[in-house]
């Protein structure tokens, strides 16, 4: 595994100082890959999803904590504050523009989800952002990251 484009270590009191303001902690796997990484993109990219290991897609940057909008997870995070369940945030997104999701709180705090934009809540109708939309990835950021294939490479059916 390598991870091209990141902004290398990020010092641990400012990540401090971020989970403070949220008023949570990032699950520990993702926690140490922003301290170590800082976000960037994974080589190899490909995933699939938990339960249908034929289907999924790309990453196609993991954010990082940087200037400007684009890969940034703060600004991810204010932008689909009110898009993605209130559990959850985005740490990445795939060619598509959709999300890589993980849960903070909650029973499945750590999990890893792809978050299908086409399906989204319509605020607009009164819809509160939910599950329907969300494809599990991934049961840890670990996992998630563990699992990255290349194209070539074809995920095993009797893994779980």
């Amino acid at each position: 595994m390598e991870i091209l484009n990141t902004l290398g270590p990020m010092d641990q009191r400012l990540l401090e100082a971020l989970e403070e303001v949220w008023r949570c902690s990032l699950p520990k796997p993702y926690r140490d890959f922003i301290l170590k990484h800082n976000g960037g993109l994974p080589q190899p990219c490909r995933f699939y999803f938990k339960e249908l290991k034929d289907n999924g897609s790309y990453v196609d940057f993991l954010f990082g904590i940087r200037r400007g909008f684009n890969e940034n997870l703060l600004m991810n995070i204010e932008l689909y504050r009110d898009r993605v369940p209130n559990n959850m945030i985005p740490i990445g997104d795939d060619p598509g523009g959709n999300l890589i999701l993980i849960s903070l709180k909650g029973p499945d705090r750590g999990k890893v989800y792809f978050w299908d934009h086409e399906m989204e809540a319509d605020s607009a109708q009164g819809e509160v952002p939910d599950y329907s939309n969300l494809t599990l990835i991934a049961d840890s950021f670990d996992e998630f990251i563990n699992n990255l294939r290349n194209d070539e490479e074809v995920p095993d059916n009797d893994e779980s």
